[in-house]
């Protein structure tokens, strides 16, 4: 028993709070039995025990510094977390640990984490534009890609860029984003897909359309945007769309027909000195 039974009644025994006394020399002096019920363990099991003879490992943690404590039962119903505190003492003095059962906490944190992850799963739309976001396109792509490998029907993908050629590197502002993605969206066809993969490229996938046919629809939507009113504080700059075309051909899946857009694209950028390098 700890010497200050005073402090024992008042405080120790009669907290919900687990308690935990370590003498000077790190054994397990006294707990109270909040802390027993916690560990689903007796204090004679416990008692005079440091943290090299202690027989269960997953107790080890009574030993360690103040934080989560993580006891794994044979089962997860078993499976507790406390938390844990420990009280500042002078040099050579027993030291008093406070536990508290954190157990629901955790749990409830855990559920909040899976669900959303589901729910960023579950997300197809861009935030800003309310486009197709990357995880939709892909989807899509896969089941055009399988729909055109069963049936041989014409497939075509595009990848739009918005570029300032004054300005390779520039970033956009939202305002200038959200009317490119209008802008694109009203010009296509209510068969095609638009999304939006990142900060200034678009992908459009065509379905039932050959590359030529593609061509002549996205060169008819570069041409326009050059009357599109830009917001501001951009108004002052002189934006264009370059664009790179694949059509599906066999042997091609949605990554390679991706890729393909893309070589496509950065074909177009080398052939102007005016436009980046992908």
């Amino acid at each position: 028993m700890i010497p200050n039974s005073e402090f024992a009644e008042t405080s120790l025994l009669s907290s919900p709070c687990g308690m935990l006394v370590l003498d000077d020399s790190g054994r397990i002096q006294w707990l109270n039995q909040a802390l027993e019920e916690m560990l689903e363990l007796p204090a004679e099991r416990l008692l005079g025990h440091s943290l090299e003879t202690l027989p269960y490992a997953t107790h080890m943690g009574l030993f360690k510094g103040s934080g989560l404590m993580h006891l794994i039962g044979p089962g997860l119903s078993r499976e507790r977390w406390l938390q844990c505190t420990v009280q500042e003492q002078d040099a050579g003095a027993p030291v008093s640990k406070f536990f508290q059962d954190v157990t629901k906490l955790v749990r409830l944190q855990h559920e909040n984490e899976r669900l959303q992850q589901q729910v960023e799963e579950l997300t197809i739309t861009d935030e800003l534009t309310g486009l197709a976001n990357q995880r939709a396109l892909n989807r899509a792509l896969n089941t055009q890609v399988t729909r055109s490998r069963r049936y041989q029907n014409p497939l075509s993908l595009a990848i739009i860029e918005l570029l300032d050629p004054s300005a390779p590197a520039a970033q956009f502002s939202d305002p200038v984003i959200l009317a490119t993605s209008r802008y694109l969206r009203d010009r296509l066809r209510w068969v095609d897909l638009l999304a939006r993969w990142d900060h200034n490229h678009f992908v459009v996938i065509l379905p039932e359309t050959t590359a030529q046919d593609g061509v002549e629809l996205l060169e008819d939507i570069s041409k326009g945007f050059a009357q599109v009113s830009i917001p501001e504080p951009d108004a002052h700059r002189k934006l264009m769309l370059s664009i790179g075309l694949a059509q599906w051909e066999k042997g091609n899946d949605a990554r390679l027909l991706l890729d393909r857009a893309a070589e496509d694209l950065n074909a177009g950028h080398q052939q102007n000195p005016a436009m980046p390098s992908s």
